[in-house]
């Protein structure tokens, strides 16, 4: 009896969790806030971070250049999610691309009246292959 009342106790713990983080991943998300996010360290020093993305050996050696675009929401909390490639390059360097925006997970969420909400983003990021000089 007492095994029966703890597994019932356990499932309805673990339903409450999943509830709560389902309630939040489904609020609404924008593409326009009162106050956009931005990235606590600055703007210019997330560029200046997508900047050193280092192109794959592959994409240079065929002169794949172009713009990518990276999709991601901005959370209440500044995290980061819903990551994805919009006109890549190539496999390679789109998870080369994903690999370094994941590690850049401190944002400043954007607010709609007042309150933070979740914020879709969309970053463009141009591949160049520089001529040697």
């Amino acid at each position: 009896m007492k095994k029966a009342l703890f597994i019932l106790i356990v499932i309805s713990f673990t339903l409450k969790i999943q509830a709560q983080t389902t309630s939040y991943q489904n609020s609404p998300i924008l593409e326009d806030a009162d106050t956009m996010p931005e990235y606590k360290g600055g703007m210019d020093n997330f560029y200046y971070k997508l900047s050193q993305i280092h192109y794959t050996f592959s994409d240079r050696m065929y002169g794949c250049q172009g713009r990518v675009t990276v999709m991601m929401v901005v959370e209440k909390d500044g995290s980061i999610s819903n990551l994805k490639i919009v006109n890549g390059l190539s496999a390679k360097q789109d998870e080369e691309i994903l690999r370094v925006v994941r590690r850049l997970n401190k944002w400043k969420p954007g607010t709609a009246n007042g309150e933070p909400v979740r914020v879709l983003c969309a970053i463009p990021i141009n591949f160049k292959i520089k001529q040697p000089s």
